[in-house]
């Protein structure tokens, strides 16, 4: 039988525990240049066509692009992505960028998952979940893609 002091022992870890699994994540912002995709890919060239910042504060990330003065093909619009690479492969959508600007704020489980951050051209009332062709992109460096 457990003792009253070894079970509050337990559940006093399990608590701290607990709360350290849910203390906020903080990171020094930082910004990257988005560079023009390579064609044929993959990877990315040295085109510099944009830029994106990321910043997370209380377990919320922030992420805002902005692309040089380019425009998408006719009849297509800029989407952002978060990219799993070398894991799942998993990506996801950010949204359509507004006058060659992207703006993201959520609360994800961990950003630091993702391992690139890319632009795609799509249709603008796409109904398609996959991402199409990379326009353009950054690999995102330590800590991303842990």
């Amino acid at each position: 039988m457990i003792s009253k002091i070894a079970l509050f022992g337990i559940v006093a870890a399990t608590l701290f525990s607990i709360t350290i699994g849910i203390q906020s994540v903080d990171a020094a912002p930082v910004t990257f240049n988005i560079t023009k995709a390579k064609n044929p890919g993959p990877g990315f060239g040295d085109e510099k066509i944009g830029t994106v910042s990321f910043d997370t504060k209380d377990n919320k990330t922030y992420i805002l692009a902005n692309l040089s003065d380019i425009a998408p093909s006719q009849d297509k619009v800029f989407e952002g992505w978060l990219v799993d690479a070398g894991g799942s492969n998993y990506k996801l959508s950010l949204g359509q960028f507004t006058d060659n600007t992207l703006q993201f704020a959520e609360k994800l489980v961990n950003p630091y998952t993702y391992k690139q951050f890319i632009v795609t051209q799509e249709p603008p009332s796409d109904k398609d979940p996959n991402a199409a062709d990379t326009y353009g992109g950054v690999e995102l460096p330590v800590p991303y893609g842990q």
